[in-house]
């Protein structure tokens, strides 16, 4: 038998393509995260975000961030009309209905389905990927079929999440038993169940984590432990860890909504967030985007983009702010102006994206000094 007529077979049998021709060997689509700086370090690029057709996770302590993300890439979503219907899975209680409507989003378009208990996020879950994957196959094998069905889900809290045995116990028996490792294994089995059905759905799965300190760890260590077995860690594509800084009560930028007034010196107007990649399977992992909330305007886009442009040569760090040559030659610029100044970044931002994915990206083609450059940001990293 021929060669060509073995590969005929074999593909004819398994269904088997081109990696090149497969539409669910690669990702093609991103979600906006809202910033540029984390949707840098999801994906290396300033313009992309969330991988659409795969699992991202967001996890850390509590108001580190992850749920506010996540709802700006849901309205991104749904505002680009990338999304025909979202699906939060609610295991909290804590969907921010009031952020959607305030940004105008459609709430017809996004279902809310309450989960009390691992077994039954798990079929409810299931239930709405299969419907998804028989959809997105029948769109795919019928060239005349219009009815490409594109969702996003939203699971949050996966952390939240506990067995049915365990409750059950508390209430019948009157009795609480320890989980040894109950949880832990539903869990697993929930995501090995979803993995290829958010591929072969190409709807976005975006699992909201939480992370816990581990007080018997002999070294403090910069990646956080995560909630709920090793399942979830296997099966995302993205684990973003979100952290909340520390600010200092001098740190006048922050504390007062980004006003230089004296006067206003410990008025807390908004939290100092960081963002750090802890697997990503689009660009190298462990960069981190460290950006300001502001309660009132929400995240800047521009905000953490800055040390890495001053790193870059895009701009010079002066004595009370920046100068940005491409922009107007030794003139000051603040730090307000910098983060809400569309123009200045207009003249250097194309530029400063194309040598950040070059520095990022997998690749071993990097020069010398784009490598001392990733050095660099890394060790302020750990800083």
């Amino acid at each position: 038998m021929k060669l060509n007529d073995v590969l005929k077979t074999i593909r004819k049998s398994t269904g088997s393509e081109t990696i090149d021709e497969s539409s669910y060997a690669k990702v093609t689509e991103f979600i906006d995260s809202g910033s540029f700086a984390i949707n840098r370090v999801l994906t290396g690029d300033i313009h992309k975000g969330f991988p659409v057709g795969r699992i991202s996770t967001l996890f850390g302590l509590s108001q580190s961030g992850k749920s506010l993300i996540a709802a700006h890439a849901v309205m991104n979503a749904l505002k680009n009309n990338q999304v025909d219907v979202v699906y939060i899975f609610d295991s909290e209680g804590g969907t921010l209905v009031d952020f959607f409507k305030k940004e105008g989003v459609d709430l017809k378009k996004i279902n809310h389905i309450p989960v009390a208990s691992i077994e039954q996020c798990s079929v409810k879950m299931l239930q709405v990927y299969d419907e998804l994957v028989k959809a997105r196959q029948e769109y795919l094998e019928d060239p005349d079929n219009n009815d490409n069905i594109r969702a996003l889900c939203v699971l949050d809290s996966y952390g939240a999440l506990a067995a049915d045995k365990l409750v059950n116990d508390a209430v019948n028996k009157d009795k609480t038993a320890m989980d040894m490792g109950l949880g832990a294994k539903l869990k697993n089995n929930m995501m090995r169940g979803l993995m290829m059905r958010v591929v072969m759905s190409n709807a976005t799965l975006l699992v909201i984590n939480h992370a816990y300190q581990d007080p018997g760890a002999m070294f403090a260590s910069k990646i956080q432990n995560m909630a709920g077995g090793k399942g979830i860690e296997f099966a995302s594509h993205v684990i973003l860890q979100c952290e909340k800084v520390f600010v200092k009560s001098t740190d006048t930028e922050f504390l007062t909504g980004l006003e230089s007034s004296n006067d206003n010196v410990g008025f807390y107007k908004g939290n100092k967030l960081k963002f750090f990649t802890v697997k990503n399977r689009i660009c190298k992992p462990m960069f981190t985007a460290q950006v300001y909330l502001d309660f009132t305007s929400g995240i800047s886009k521009y905000d953490g983009l800055i040390e890495d442009a001053v790193k870059l040569g895009f701009l010079q760090e002066v004595r009370g702010g920046y100068i940005c040559d491409s922009y107007k030659q030794q003139t000051r610029i603040t730090y307000k102006e910098l983060v809400k100044n569309d123009k200045i970044w207009e003249t250097f931002l194309e530029n400063f994206n194309d040598k950040s994915k070059e520095i990022m990206e997998y690749s071993n083609s990097t020069s010398r000094e784009l490598d001392k450059i990733e050095d660099e940001m890394n060790e302020e990293d750990e800083d």
